[in-house]
């Protein structure tokens, strides 16, 4: 095959390492399942070269990296093409040709060009020098013919440098001398087509460069047909006539079965009709002679991104593995290649192809008819038509070939094929079955493949049998070789035409309400439904009632649509009961987790007649369509067997028609519509813990006290009963003064229980924020999260006043005031009590554990208020402080430090009472207004 190539440089960005080793994963879609190599990093890559395609991102820039390339696009993005890491110092270059000594790791970018005489040259110094390309033979390769004109040489095909199985370059058809490792990836930069080819584990990728007109394929990669790589095989077949004294050499070929494989491709359409299809890269495993494969005409076919071929093999040895890639041209000028993928030839004989029935409703019935005119024959039923009408045998017999135990058809095959019928000779006697059958064939007669029966004779021909002898030919696709023939005689009997069936549905409704329901863990959930529209609508009571038998109650299963089988798959866990004894439909006791149809059959009172839906305790079902079942389990002495309770069938994909209208011909699928049995799970704060506030807990005697709450999950009632409600203390939610908490271990979340470590300060807590999950459905089911206030345990002060005026006519420096004991003989508004007489710090047990007494004037504290709020080092319990400028405070008393001036000195200061604790400090400010004067 004649390629041509374009006249400008071609820019080969290809990665070289001398001990450099690279491993890549075998697919780069989700449609390749079970990748057998696993460095995460190659396949990011594969993964980011796929998304940037589909993306249709172009790219500006490409720069040689440590071990490799990074690629920039238009957007700004990048992806960084690596061989691997930690490459070693080496040589650079490639085989064939001695590159520049590099750093390690380093890449060499050869640089390819056309010369003034259409030469091949390639450069590893970055253009310094050029040498001419080299075939095996070690001849110059030209761009196009050695008579090619400048205009020949414009329009050559510049996007066919890659880099073959073997590692080799190649230019179109010719493989040139250079080689490297094929394990490593590599990149080819065509200017001409202004496109980016990087390959990957012998894939390719086609990117754009920025500017680019390409509207080739960008992608092609081969679609895996088997988990196991060593069973990865597109088979094609030949046909042969076995050589009768058993010499496998002396087998005549006279056919052959194309093989056929998938492609993932992208753009993921394109026109099949401006593709040319062909495979210039096959050869044998062993290198054995070269073979080839040609591409079936029209075999192509392309969809959802998915592209299926076919391909014809010549001079293939039978038994042997073959590897070939697929190439596509598109529009006479742009070429894609897949990786490699694996062909093999197998053999198939004569006697492997045989005549089979088609029947309604199957593609393929495997069941071959073996037998001949003379022989017995072995099928099971014959075919059979209306005695008045015709039969028509082209569409009811086909030959298939038998490959591996699968029935394929040889309309399948490209393989041509005729069948021709007669009927088979009159009074000749065949056993049919468990019959002999003596054919009277006056009665019948064939045309043209179109068997009837003789006007005159079609009454008496009801339930007469046509013999007809098949004759089956496959042209033989190889000169001088005969067709195969065969013959084999099928029976079809003329009946008198049935009654047709027609099919309907009835739709079950609820008495009242609606078929969604609420999940329930407890019990059976029932459901009245109307049976008087049931009886009317499948055409009468007695299509149902069973002679009015009170006994005839059925449990039936139930039977839902599957989207991804295709099939009607039980929906019940149990095969339900037939013919129970009469019972109350609450008497009635089905499974957990089960659902039911109950019909309950009032005998000769049609009042008692009843229709129930039935869903067991803890049954979970998503809104659907529900069928009943035409069977359920009956059991006699010990026996256990499958009853049709109304006569129903099973249809096309296994749909339930629960009822047959004898009178009327008629199947009733019976449904019951938008049906769901919906968990609502939900989680809500039990009264007592309404205000969502943790203050912690005191020991049962009130001598130790820790900041923490009780187990969550007794905070909460939960919805259903029998879910799970899980817990998550996230840090990334907290504010900082809680995250550093964490991070020192001094808050936990174990239990569900939030536990701190004192000393930490409840007022710089303020909040948890806790994560709630459905922990029933899955551990990570979020649900919501909610705010929980953390509080110190202790309240604020309480019933604080100021001082008033304190008068000392020889106030001085140094002197000292003691405000606690001269609170006492401050009074209040009562004019008797002490201003302070209600001075209290309570906790939220509500014990006084700062309290001032106003009669010792002094500050009581509660007995065990050390072990309960005080236990860190850092907690100093009552202090008192003051920031007014000349005064101070030492042993709990105000001390003047300035020398007052003037002969009045008025001061008027504010003293801080605090009480640090375990969880923060509680405090409280008041003023005395010091005066150096006698009192008035």
């Amino acid at each position: 095959m004649n390629k041509k190539f374009l006249s400008a440089i071609l820019f080969g960005a290809l990665m070289v390492s001398s001990t450099g080793t690279f491993v890549s994963c075998k697919d780069y879609d989700d449609d390749i399942d079970n990748i057998n190599k696993e460095l995460t990093d190659i396949k990011a890559t594969i993964a980011s070269l796929d998304a940037a395609i589909k993306a249709g991102k172009s790219i500006s820039s490409y720069t040689a990296v440590a071990n490799g390339y990074e690629l920039t696009f238009t957007d700004g993005s990048k992806i960084t093409i690596s061989n691997g890491k930690d490459g070693a110092q080496g040589e650079q270059g490639l085989q064939g040709i001695q590159g520049p000594a590099g750093p390690a790791g380093s890449s060499i970018v050869p640089k390819f060009k056309v010369d003034a005489d259409s030469y091949w040259m390639v450069s590893v110094d970055e253009g310094g020098t050029y040498e001419y390309v080299l075939n095996e033979a070690g001849e110059k390769i030209k761009a196009t013919g050695a008579n090619a004109s400048a205009d020949d040489i414009a329009d050559a095909v510049g996007n066919l440098i890659f880099v073959d199985e073997d590692g080799y370059i190649n230019i179109g058809d010719y493989k040139t001398s250079f080689k490297y490792n094929a394990n490593i990836p590599s990149m080819i930069y065509n200017e001409k087509d202004q496109t980016m080819k990087v390959t990957v584990d012998g894939k390719e990728y086609t990117l754009l460069m920025e500017g680019s007109a390409f509207n080739g394929l960008q992608t092609i990669v081969y679609r895996k047909q088997s988990v196991d790589d060593v069973r990865d095989i597109a088979y094609a077949y030949l046909l042969k006539y076995k050589d009768k004294d058993g010499n496998a050499d002396k087998d005549v070929l006279f056919a052959s079965v194309p093989a056929k494989a998938e492609f993932k491709v992208y753009p993921e359409t394109f026109s099949l009709s401006d593709a040319e299809f062909y495979f210039s890269d096959t050869y044998k495993t062993t290198r054995a002679a070269v073979p080839t494969l040609s591409y079936v005409e029209k075999s192509a076919s392309l969809e959802n991104g998915i592209l299926s071929v076919s391909m014809r093999p010549q001079n293939m040895v039978s038994g042997t593995n073959y590897k070939t890639s697929l190439d596509v041209k598109m529009y006479n000028q742009y070429v894609s290649a897949s990786d490699y993928f694996n062909v093999k030839v197998a053999t198939v004989y004569s006697e492997d192809i045989h005549a089979y029935r088609i029947f309604p409703g199957q593609e393929i019935d495997p069941r071959q008819i073996e037998s001949t005119v003379e022989s017995t024959n072995f099928w099971y039923f014959a075919d059979k038509f209306n005695y008045a009408e015709q039969f028509n045998l082209n569409d009811s017999v086909n030959a298939a070939v038998v490959i591996n135990n699968e029935v394929m058809s040889l309309a399948e095959t490209n393989i041509e094929y005729t069948q021709s019928f007669k009927l088979i000779d009159q009074d000749m006697e065949i056993k049919f079955g468990d019959q002999t059958i003596k054919t009277r064939q006056g009665i019948f007669e064939v045309k043209d493949g179109i068997l009837a029966v003789k006007e005159a004779y079609q009454s008496s021909a009801i339930n007469e049998y046509a013999g007809v002898e098949v004759t089956t030919t496959v042209k033989s696709q190889v000169e001088g070789v005969d067709d195969y023939v065969f013959k084999n005689t099928i029976f079809v009997k003329a009946v008198r035409p049935e009654k047709e069936i027609n099919y309907g549905t009835v739709d079950l409704i609820p008495n009242a309400g609606t078929l969604a329901l609420d999940y329930n863990a407890t019990k059976t959930q029932i459901i009245s439904l109307n049976v008087r529209k049931f009886e009317s609508e499948v055409g009468g009571r007695d299509v149902v009632a069973g002679d009015n038998y009170s006994w005839k109650n059925y449990l039936l299963p139930l039977y839902a649509y599957n989207e991804e089988t295709k099939e009607y798959e039980k929906v019940s866990i149990t095969d339900g009961k037939a013919e129970m004894d009469p019972a109350n439909s609450d008497k009635v006791v089905i499974d957990e987790g089960d659902i039911l149809l109950y019909y309950r059959n009032g005998g000769t009172n049609a009042d008692k007649d009843s229709l129930f839906l039935m869903v067991g305790a803890k049954a979970k079902l998503p809104k659907t369509t529900l069928y009943v079942s035409p069977n359920a389990k009956k059991s006699f002495e010990g026996q256990t067997w499958f009853s049709y309770i109304w006569s129903g069938t099973f249809g096309k994909n296994n749909m339930p028609y629960a009822v047959w209208n004898n009178y009327d011909t008629k199947y009733f699928a019976l449904t019951l519509t938008d049906v769901s049995v919906t968990r609502n799970f939900s989680a809500t704060v039990k009264e007592e813990y309404k205000a969502q506030t943790i203050i912690g807990k005191w020991s049962a005697d009130k001598t130790t006290y820790t900041l923490e709450s009780n187990v969550f999950d007794d905070m909460y009632t939960v919805i259903p009963t029998d879910a799970t409600l899980a817990f998550n203390l996230d840090a990334e939610k907290q504010n900082d003064y809680v995250k550093g908490l964490i991070a020192a271990g001094k808050l936990t979340f174990e239990g569900n229980t939030v536990k701190f470590t004192a000393p930490v300060d409840a007022a710089k807590v303020k909040e948890l924020k806790i994560d709630l999950y459905d922990g029933t459905v899955a551990k990570d089911n979020f649900y919501r999260t909610d705010t929980w206030k953390v509080q110190s345990p202790l309240k604020a002060f309480a019933g604080t006043a100021n001082l008033g005026k304190f008068y000392d006519a020889t106030l001085a420096k140094n002197t000292v005031i003691d405000f606690v004991t001269y609170a006492k003989t401050v009074l209040g508004a009562d004019k008797k009590t002490s201003v302070w007489n209600s001075l209290v710090l309570k906790d939220y047990i509500d014990q006084d554990v700062v309290k001032y007494n106003a009669k010792d004037g002094k500050f009581d504290l509660l007995a065990a208020e050390q072990s309960l709020y005080r236990t860190a080092a850092l907690s100093t319990g009552l202090i008192f402080s003051t920031k007014t400028e000349g005064w101070t405070i030492e042993d709990g008393k105000l001390k003047c430090t300035i020398d007052p001036t003037g002969t009045i000195y008025e001061k008027v200061v504010t003293v801080t009472v605090s009480y640090v604790h375990d969880f923060g400090t509680s405090s409280f400010d008041f003023t005395i207004e010091v005066i150096r004067n006698a009192k008035p």
